[in-house]
């Protein structure tokens, strides 16, 4: 493929024989090059097809092209650091964030995002590459961002990594504080939150409450568990059994009988790790 224009050291637009326009990105790919000299094929990092993608297009021409290697650093450090796959639309979703979000930095516009403490506690794992995004930012741009960007970031990752839209992920994440409010009210009032019986239901309930807004719960009920479980693990089963009927109250529909299982367990394992005062 040959260049067609150069938006830096990084970042060119190329043509393609077979996919037409195309943008091509990779370290280094174009200094010293000008239009019309091949893409060198062994920096080839990540390629763009721009014939079908207008909007991508539009915001390549709008911004900056160091705002779309920011975004691709920080999708390769989701993949390294926690094998996290992100879908392709997150560079154009998060990339115009960035560019918006240190635009209104600079200009001291303050933001609020009604989910930060919601994504720091449960989705720590995505909260890390917004704090990695945070470094790379203050690097490239010399601008620090706040703890409200960093979780706008996760949320970006969250989004992008089950391709659903912000809608999905802040109703999940209205389902998980609701979930693990109520449990720690009624159960977990004191409990070891870097233990791993704790992190385990965490990533449990996070499942949990993207099954439940789907409506996709496990629906195969194992009476023989049931029973069992209901008589062994009896002050697990009244609190699951209130939080139901609150999921209920707060988004119209109970816990099916086998997440209520699953939960009972959960929870029955974090019983032991109680910290005593």
């Amino acid at each position: 493929m040959k260049i067609k224009k150069l938006l830096n050291n990084n970042v060119v637009i190329a043509k393609d024989r077979r996919k037409g326009e195309v943008v091509v990105m990779g370290t280094g790919i174009g200094f010293q090059a000008k239009p019309g000299d091949y893409v060198c094929k062994d920096k080839i990092q990540k390629v763009f097809i721009l014939n079908d993608n207008t909007k991508l297009e539009e915001l390549i021409s709008q911004i900056p092209a160091s705002y779309l290697e920011l975004t691709e650093k920080i999708v390769a450090y989701a993949y390294a650091q926690y094998d996290i796959q992100l879908s392709e639309s997150i560079y154009l979703s998060l990339t115009d964030h960035l560019y918006f979000a240190i635009k209104r930095i600079r200009e001291q516009t303050d933001i609020d995002n009604p989910f930060l403490v919601e994504v720091k506690q449960f989705y720590r794992e995505e909260y890390g590459i917004g704090l990695y995004a945070k470094k790379l930012i203050y690097q490239m741009y010399q601008v620090d961002i706040p703890e409200e960007e960093i979780g706008y970031i996760a949320m970006h990752v969250i989004e992008n990594t089950h391709n659903k839209g912000k809608r999905y992920v802040g109703k999940t994440l209205e389902v998980v504080d609701a979930t693990i409010t109520f449990l720690r009210k009624n159960y977990l009032n004191v409990i070891d939150e870097d233990g791993l019986a704790y992190t385990r239901l965490l990533n449990h309930i996070k499942h949990f409450a993207k099954r439940y807004i789907e409506d996709k719960e496990n629906d195969i009920d194992d009476q023989l568990l049931s029973k069992t479980i209901t008589e062994v693990f009896q002050k697990e089963w009244e609190c699951v059994e209130s939080l139901s009927l609150h999921l209920k109250n707060e988004f119209g529909r109970e816990i099916k009988s086998p997440e209520k299982n699953y939960l009972i367990l959960h929870l029955r394992n974090c019983k032991d790790l109680k910290i005593d005062h």
